[in-house]
């Protein structure tokens, strides 16, 4: 939960049209590859490929199977996107097989908050709270001005 609770976030020009070949050394539940996946998607682009040096997530592939995807979206609705500002459409398969063996989007929310406190407390560990809470203040603004 603390990958969904800290999702990869990337800035610049997509190419519409263009196709894109993903790389990165190790998934592990494929956030990181998926948000970029969403990314270049949603700026009219196509991924036509994506290779890894190391695996180590349960399921091999990118995608979620749509079932997961359909059940999420049945369950939580749109408050599933204002929880974690993604569509279940855009999950890794590893994450969607992962949130739903959650029963409620409460249950999803408390294991988030508790992975935030995780976090910060890692951090604050090393001497780093103050750039986190800096980050949380700054997310907290944006979302704010754009709601």
């Amino acid at each position: 939960m603390e990958r969904m609770a800290t999702r990869a976030q990337f800035v610049g020009p997509v190419t519409a049209g263009a196709n894109y070949v993903l790389v990165d050394d190790v998934m592990n539940m494929g956030g990181t590859l998926a948000e970029l996946s969403n990314y270049i998607q949603m700026g009219g682009a196509q991924v036509a490929a994506v290779l890894v040096l190391a695996h180590a997530g349960r399921d091999k592939s990118l995608q979620a199977q749509p079932k997961f995807v359909r059940i999420l979206q049945e369950r939580y609705g749109y408050e599933f996107f204002d929880t974690f500002g993604i569509r279940p459409s855009a999950l890794s398969a590893n994450e969607a097989q992962y949130l739903v063996g959650f029963r409620t989007l409460d249950e999803i929310r408390n294991r988030l908050a508790t992975a935030q406190q995780e976090i910060h407390r890692r951090l604050r560990a090393k001497g780093i709270a103050h750039a986190f809470a800096s980050a949380q203040l700054d997310a907290h603004v944006a979302s704010a001005l754009n709601p």
